[in-house]
């Protein structure tokens, strides 16, 4: 995946499931949703991301798992990339992401007027 900001769209079983944010930078990605922050790699067409759940009270698709490894596959999108793959440990869940890019990453500017 190319360095930037993009917008993620969860599914599942034709199922949508949240919307979160992912900055990747020199193949380190990181972002979260309203229940998760993320972290992880992305190396050639591959992503490893890890999420961990920071809202416990919130229910989440994956149920009550605190932790979560995703092992995905990235694939180029006129928009960004569509990343296929599972949730570490249940792969009878099938994951599709929609990571639509949004912006680049650039060095703080001074807005002052």
């Amino acid at each position: 995946m190319n360095n930037g900001i993009y917008l993620l769209f969860f599914k599942s079983k034709n199922f949508d499931f949240g919307t979160g944010i992912l900055v990747v930078n020199h193949c380190i990605a990181n972002g979260g949703d309203t229940l998760y922050s993320y972290s992880g790699s992305i190396k050639d067409d591959q992503a490893i991301l890890y999420l961990v759940k920071h809202d416990s009270k919130a229910h989440s698709f994956f149920g009550d798992s605190v932790k979560l490894k995703l092992n995905l596959n990235c694939h180029p999108e006129p928009e960004g990339y569509l990343l296929r793959g599972n949730v570490e440990n249940l792969q009878t869940i099938p994951l599709v992401i929609k990571a639509k890019f949004i912006g680049h990453l650039t060095e703080p500017k001074d807005f002052s007027i």
